[in-house]
């Protein structure tokens, strides 16, 4: 049994590696695109949005990080059906889940103004920088997954000492 798996295992990797150069599979993901997502970048972080009726404004917005090597299109499905539940819930509120990709990582990977120290304390600051940059409403929630979730901790305690400035609020849920 094992003999014939790792007979397949380098079967696989010999298909791959002898695949054209144009083809990856990381290039597939980066090219397709959903309806439903508007991908935006800034000078600050990537990131997509996911807002079920784009017609009508968001009432409450939430924050939705990844883990580490991660980024936010991972959670997409999630983000959607949390969206759609919690309107089913709650007809009049109409959530926006903005998926961050976090500093190295995802898109952000590629922008440049991101000075070191690469910490959770600089990435949390790299949300609020977002918020500023967009003119955004601070997040009601945000939502971290490993990595991601020590950067909303990280970004809810900044929030509450008032680091980001006077106009920042704390979200209501972490």
């Amino acid at each position: 049994m094992a003999a014939s798996l790792r007979a397949s295992s380098s079967s696989l990797r010999s298909r791959l590696l002898s695949s054209p150069a144009s083809w990856s599979p990381w290039r597939l993901l980066l090219s397709s695109s959903v309806h439903s997502d508007a991908a935006h970048q800034t000078e600050t972080l990537a990131f997509h949005e996911i807002q079920l009726s784009p017609e009508k404004p968001p009432t409450a917005t939430a924050f939705v990080l990844h883990g580490l090597l991660g980024s936010g299109r991972n959670w997409r499905t999630f983000s959607r059906t949390l969206a759609s539940q919690l309107r089913d819930r709650s007809p009049a509120d109409e959530w926006k889940m903005v998926l961050v990709d976090l500093r190295n990582h995802g898109s952000s990977a590629r922008i440049k103004g991101l000075s070191p120290p690469h910490d959770m304390s600089s990435a949390a600051k790299d949300l609020a920088d977002l918020v500023k940059a967009r003119g955004w409403t601070w997040p009601d929630v945000v939502v971290g997954h490993s990595m991601g979730g020590k950067v909303a901790l990280d970004f809810a305690e900044s929030c509450s000492r008032g680091d980001y400035g006077e106009s920042a609020a704390l979200p209501k849920q972490c």
